[in-house]
């Protein structure tokens, strides 16, 4: 489907890797980028084909390029390159959203199971409780795992696996059965899942608005503090699943007053593109995606390819909307 050859280590891309790799659609490499001298606010450059982010401190902390041919290669800062999660997230995720678009494919903020047969979709805001939702049904019942933050799908309604590490949380650890992690976990899960927390992230997006070199501060707290992440068969037991049939999809929320209703289509395909666009808040993803033209693709060709793709893939799928004020959206699913 789309193919990388990285020098970077990718922990949230390790259940893909691969001894060798053909021609690759984006290949990552290591190296200085931008001048020596340090800079008072943060630039983006762009070139033609060519797309370079420079922070205040200089060419080894958390500077990137990306050339925007075939490959697309991006280049990393040193700094950058020993924070993969923080190279992941920020660069290259946003780059595959890109790539999967012009193969027809759609880059979904979702997380997908299968329990009993019955393939089941969650949708949110970031942070809402699909892990911790995902991982309690899992528990409860076993099943098959496809995905619980980003999910790959078809204008057919098929949707292939995407199976990162799952970040968990405090909360997300009552999921858990006892003895899946070890008494150390545990306890360092309470100043991890702060630090990690919707809370923290949005102290980032809010740094990242003053003129700071937030990706260099962001890639030195992960370098030091890593992120919380588990495989799914760490936690609970369950087996990895390949494609399925979109079939039931919940849009679960939290608030008052509870409900439980039906969601028309269109209003379906709205939320879930708003939901996924919410997964890319994160600096400096806005400030780069004007920018960005990945296979004749802008931002704006991007978002027509993935709304006819999930326009389609919904069109023969049950779309719910949840609202809860805690954590009870398995019952309800279940029910």
């Amino acid at each position: 489907m789309v193919r990388i050859k990285s020098s970077v280590r990718l922990p949230e891309l390790e259940f893909f890797r691969s001894s060798s790799v053909g021609d690759a659609d984006i290949v990552i490499r290591t190296r200085p980028v931008g001048g020596w001298a340090p800079r008072m606010n943060i630039a983006i450059t762009n070139g033609s084909t060519r797309l370079e982010y420079r922070e205040h401190l200089g060419p080894l902390f958390a500077n990137f390029s990306v050339d925007m041919e075939d490959p697309v290669v991006v280049t990393a800062g040193p700094l950058l390159a020993l924070s993969p999660h923080v190279l992941y997230t920020n660069v290259i995720e946003p780059l595959l959203r890109f790539i999967l678009a012009s193969k027809g494919k759609m880059l979904l903020h979702a997380a997908c199971i299968s329990i009993g047969g019955r393939a089941i979709m969650l949708s949110a805001k970031t942070d809402t409780g699909k892990t911790s939702t995902i991982l309690t049904m899992l528990r409860a019942d076993g099943g098959v795992f496809y995905s619980d933050d980003m999910v790959i799908i078809d204008e057919d309604g098929m949707a292939s696996r995407y199976p990162k590490p799952l970040t968990i949380s405090a909360h997300t650890l009552r999921a858990v059965p006892q003895n899946r992690l070890k008494r150390t976990q545990r306890l360092s899960l309470t100043w991890q899942s702060r630090l990690h927390s919707r809370e923290g992230r949005s102290v980032g997006k809010k740094l990242g608005a003053a003129n700071l070199p937030i990706m260099s501060m962001n890639a030195v707290v992960q370098a030091i503090i890593p992120p919380p992440k588990y495989k799914v068969t760490d936690l609970v037991t369950c087996v990895v699943g390949t494609r399925v049939r979109m079939e039931s999809l919940y849009v679960i929320e939290r608030g008052t007053p509870s409900l439980t209703e039906a969601i028309s289509h269109g209003t379906a395909v709205d939320e879930l593109l708003e939901n996924t666009e919410d997964a890319y808040g994160f600096p400096p993803y806005s400030s780069l995606a004007p920018h960005l033209v990945i296979a004749g693709n802008g931002p704006e060709r991007l978002r027509k390819l993935e709304r006819h793709i999930l326009s389609s893939a919904l069109s023969k799928v049950s779309v719910q909307r949840i609202r809860v004020p805690d954590y009870s959206w398995p019952e309800l699913i279940n029910a």
